[in-house]
């Protein structure tokens, strides 16, 4: 009966107010999680590359944004991890806040429409601007549970406008939007700045423009090694099996152990991500 009562309770704290359809509390608790999301997606996005110190970036300058991620966000994985969000915030939003902003889908997230008339859209964009934020990453059927990815690449189309972008802008910040690791090649070393932005949530549109603009400064560092290739993960000679069973050949040398126990390059290892700030040692003893 207690526990009865104490739920009766905590409903009526909640209860609706009388011909609003608000509950009582509501607005206060939607603003605090929405700040703490705000926070919280601050907090993992990786800085991989920041060559120049491009970043963070001046609210003077005009920015070109590109890529349809940034007007339509894909702040959640798929299936039952799927959550109803209060209110989803996107980078172009914030960032159009923020500074002046010419934008450009590039491509669409249902690989229809005309890629080569998108990806000139583009290019001219990122010729007009001062310094451009290119979103892209991974579309909601590329990746999903029920099944597995068999490779780590963007889509073409992506990479195509990439490869675009950066020919016409060299000061092209890539910002990544995607649940588990991509590969960055052959475009790595075309662009000075690259955003690990992850799958961010409801105010990861906020919590990349902090970022972008030096309001937060990054702190994220990867929970897994980004490889170059495919080939050198540790489990590319067992999965995924077959007669639907996976023997898992790797034993305990998973993720950075095969890496460092086989010497194995890596892209970027477990535990990386820059900062902003410069860090020097002098007159030790």
């Amino acid at each position: 009966v207690g526990r009865v009562r104490a739920m009766a309770e905590r409903a009526h704290a909640r209860r609706v107010a009388p011909g609003t359809g608000v509950t009582d509390g509501a607005t206060d608790i939607h603003r605090s999680s929405a700040a703490l999301a705000r926070e919280a997606a601050a907090e993992c996005i990786v800085l991989l590359r920041n060559v120049g110190s491009i970043l963070p970036l001046d609210t003077a300058q005009s920015i070109g944004v590109i890529g349809e991620f940034a007007r339509t966000p894909r702040f959640q994985g798929a299936g039952s991890s799927q959550v109803r969000a209060t209110r989803v915030d996107s980078a172009l939003d914030a960032v159009s806040a923020l500074a002046p902003v010419e934008f450009a889908p590039g491509y669409t997230l249902n690989a229809r429409g005309d890629s080569a008339a998108l990806i000139l859209d583009a290019v001219a964009v990122a010729q007009r601007a001062d310094t451009v934020l290119l979103f892209v990453g991974l579309p909601d059927g590329d990746e999903s549970e029920g099944y597995d990815r068999s490779h780590l690449n963007l889509p073409p189309a992506q990479l195509e406008l990439i490869a675009a972008v950066a020919a016409a802008n060299a000061r092209t910040v890539v910002v990544l939007t995607n649940g588990a690791v991509v590969s960055l090649e052959p475009w790595h070393d075309s662009v000075p700045a690259i955003l690990e932005a992850w799958l961010l949530g409801q105010a990861g549109g906020l919590a990349v423009a902090d970022v972008v603009f030096g309001a937060v400064a990054p702190s994220g560092r990867l929970a897994e090694s980004i490889p170059y290739r495919l080939q050198d993960t540790p489990s590319y000679l067992n999965f995924p099996g077959e007669n639907d069973v996976v023997r898992y050949g790797e034993g305990v040398f998973v993720g950075y152990r095969y890496y460092e126990t086989a010497d194995v390059p890596v892209r970027y290892p477990f535990g990386y991500g820059l900062g902003y700030t410069a860090f020097e040692l002098l007159d030790l003893a």
